[in-house]
């Protein structure tokens, strides 16, 4: 895209905006939710793209060559067949299980904020379980699914555990309200409520001698599925600075706007985007694995194999839009974790070219292959 916009004499954004996509090219079929177009405006209002020079090598601080350079990042939105069990105990607490795993992605939290959120009570409430096979059936770590997987079978096994509550209310003779019509009670942020009198889940179960109350739930993806295209979007934004004598290129600036549905977790989402970043940089910039000529990786340590560290890697501009994909699911939220490692490298050798007119397609972009 970027040689072609050189070739063409038109702006890489402008080229983008100027032939974008309504329906997937591959399929025909429309997108369940696209707002790429803003990703583009937003992230080039947020980097600055109208102060890129169109021609290579013309922008000069000192030693440094400047140059500027965008790429786009899909990544396929899938969701799997997946379980999930809410439980209200008698101590006030509410349990969330899935046997899907933590890698340290943020899945134990994701938990705990989307039942939460389901059944109205604190966060500080909610415990997560996960890791163990035992547990309701869940989705492996792959694919950036586990999210846009779990998501509906939390909320379908909440809905179910408030339905139990409710059952248990109003069948139990211990129950404050017992003999009633399980339509005239109604659950709100963890309490029981009719004809003005009101309980917390706890109280009711106390009151019963229940120690808990749960439900299982199991969702999977529908027909939606075969009418609708379904992808999470990036616009990568890169500032590079080459050394003009050494030929050492530095990323100095980067800013990513996505396009992935509902967000559950802020925090974890900007650190996810900015990893995914790092990836791209460290593909873009170091990361080979040399072969010798009798077929061994001659750098096949970490003292040998490189990787990026915090001096090679700026401050990382982040930005999400929040229009929830309910053609996707309920909830709206899309799979993200490896998106922003697709086309971030490519917004880096943009930018390598823009700094010096030189484009370089084998990765990494070494200083060796900067030297004129």
């Amino acid at each position: 895209m970027d040689e072609l916009a050189v070739k063409t004499g038109v702006d890489p954004l402008t080229l983008r905006l100027r032939n974008y996509a309504t329906t997937s090219p591959e399929t025909g079929r429309p997108w369940s939710s696209k707002h790429l177009d803003e990703c583009y405006r937003v992230g080039a209002e947020r980097f600055g793209w109208a102060d890129r020079s169109p021609v290579p090598g013309t922008r000069v601080d000192g030693e440094w060559l400047v140059g500027m350079g965008m790429a786009s990042g899909m990544l396929s939105a899938t969701r799997a067949p997946a379980s999930a069990r809410v439980r209200f105990r008698d101590d006030g607490t509410v349990t969330v299980a899935s046997a899907i795993s933590d890698l340290g992605t943020g899945a134990t939290t994701m938990l705990a904020i989307v039942a939460a959120d389901a059944l109205g009570v604190s966060l500080k409430t909610v415990s997560a379980e996960l890791g163990d096979s035992a547990l309701p059936p869940g989705v492996p770590a792959i694919g950036s699914i586990v999210t846009g997987s779990t998501v509906p079978a939390v909320q379908a096994a909440a809905r179910d555990a408030i339905t139990a509550l409710i059952t248990l209310a109003v069948q139990d003779a211990a129950s404050p309200f017992h003999g009633k019509n399980s339509t005239d009670v109604h659950y709100q942020e963890g309490r029981l409520e009719a004809d003005g009198r009101s309980v917390s889940f706890a109280q009711l179960l106390r009151a019963v001698g229940n120690p808990a109350v749960e439900a299982i739930a199991t969702t999977a993806p529908g027909a939606e599925t075969t009418r609708y295209a379904m992808d999470s979007f990036a616009a990568h934004f890169c500032e590079v600075r080459v050394n003009r004598y050494t030929g050492e290129p530095r990323v100095s600036r980067f800013t990513t706007v996505v396009d992935v549905g509902r967000v559950v977790n802020a925090k974890a989402l900007r650190s996810q985007l900015v990893g995914g970043i790092i990836f791209g940089i460290g593909n873009a910039l170091l990361e080979v694995n040399a072969i010798e000529d009798n077929g061994r990786l001659a750098n096949s340590s970490l003292a040998d194999y490189l990787v990026p560290v915090n001096a090679d890697i700026p401050a990382i501009d982040t930005h999400w839009l929040d229009y929830p994909d309910t053609v996707f699911s309920e909830f709206g939220s899309r799979g993200m974790g490896e998106l922003t490692t697709v086309g971030s490298s490519a917004a880096v050798g943009n930018a390598v070219y823009n700094a010096t007119g030189i484009r370089i397609r084998d990765l990494p972009i070494t200083l060796d292959k900067l030297i004129a």
